[in-house]
């Protein structure tokens, strides 16, 4: 496997030392699936009135919160596979900070789509500001691994 083995302690080292610049990636990771696990709660929430938006686009809640819970999932994977390898692998970051900047775009215009003025107007706005800082440092690593500069 020319040196990118996922075994041994130099993982743990690897995945450690890079969690901290990657930190929002994991969260927002974290965010999606908290987001898609509350849909699949027992309680509607597409009745609610700043919902409106969602249901319009998505009919069932609950394949909305399967869907969302996976890409979190994936995008963990995404991030423990490039933070384990020796070589890392930017692009599976910025496809997937572009995903999230969709999604959380995406949210935004639901709920802007309900007429209904809440805390939401503070929060999903700034993710998706969020996860377009995090495609531009999955870039930057990506040119820092072209030069040869990343490890």
């Amino acid at each position: 496997m020319n040196g990118e083995s996922y075994a041994g302690p130099g993982v743990w080292i690897r995945v450690k030392h890079r969690f901290g610049p990657r930190m929002m990636e994991w969260f927002m990771a974290l965010h999606t699936i908290g987001w898609g696990y509350v849909l699949l709660l027992p309680e509607e929430l597409f009745i609610q009135p700043a919902w409106a938006g969602f249901r319009g686009l998505f009919i069932n809640e609950i394949a909305m919160g399967w869907i969302m819970t996976a890409l979190g999932v994936l995008r963990l994977l995404g991030l423990i596979i490039n933070g384990a390898r020796k070589d890392v692998t930017p692009l599976i970051r910025q496809v997937s900070a572009g995903v999230g900047c969709l999604i959380w775009a995406g949210i935004t215009y639901c709920y802007a789509s309900s007429g209904v003025v809440s805390t939401w107007l503070a929060i999903y706005p700034l993710f998706a500001v969020g996860e377009l800082v995090n495609i531009h440092r999955a870039a930057h690593d990506q040119g820092e691994t072209r030069n040869g500069k990343a490890g």
